[in-house]
């Protein structure tokens, strides 16, 4: 599966959306509070078994090439859009899976591990479907890195957004990059244009609909 062929697979199952200009169109309000014109549904992508399995198998074909990949005890990401896919590549590597879970704490959002026991100098794969500021898998290294787990130098993902290779020094195994448009609210020219920004997956329909 190239690349362009599963980014037209991702589009056209109603999994990736692209703003198209038109301001009676919602665009997406993200997680971290930003504004963006394009948006991957990783719980669309959760829907379809086997594009996650084939998708999983892509990933860990290109992380078993790339030079900094290590063989991790555990493969982990943040509740809840990377435990499907993250499950997939653990049981296509023969290791261990587990997830962090988003909470507030003072009125501030971050990951907490909960269910599971992982020990210090255990090594750990993080995962996430889409990576665009890696908020959440920032919040997940820390909380392993609190305890004393060995965070492998790669970090693997469907869509990487970022603009860059590498997040916090960890490089980044996707399996297709684009750089999107963001904003803050303040600056964001969709909201000027008469656009909504709005939660994209609690809003989906209004995204994709023609």
């Amino acid at each position: 599966m190239e690349n362009n062929t599963l980014e037209k697979k991702l589009k056209d199952g109603g999994i990736l959306w692209k703003h198209n200009g038109d301001p009676k169109k919602p665009h997406a309000l993200l997680t971290s509070g930003l504004h963006a014109d394009t948006f991957n549904n990783g719980s669309k992508l959760v829907e379809n078994p086997r594009m996650v399995s084939e998708i999983a198998f892509r990933i860990i074909e290109k992380l078993m090439k790339h030079k900094n990949y290590q063989a991790p005890d555990w493969v982990m990401g943040p509740a809840f859009g990377a435990i499907t896919l993250g499950h997939e590549i653990a049981h296509g590597l023969n290791k261990k899976f587990a997830f962090t879970e988003p909470v507030q704490i003072k009125g501030k959002k971050t990951q907490v591990l909960k269910r599971f026991e992982i020990k210090a100098g255990e090594k750990v794969l993080v995962i996430e479907d889409a990576i665009s500021t890696g908020g959440s898998i920032l919040k997940t290294i820390e909380v392993l890195e609190n305890i004393g787990v060995e965070i492998i130098p790669c970090i693997a993902s469907v869509v990487n957004w970022s603009g860059s290779c590498k997040l916090k020094d960890r490089h980044i195994i996707s399996l297709f990059s684009a750089q999107p448009k963001i904003w803050t609210p303040e600056l964001c020219p969709l909201c000027k244009g008469g656009s909504k920004a709005l939660r994209p997956k609690v809003n989906w329909e209004k995204f994709i609909e023609n």
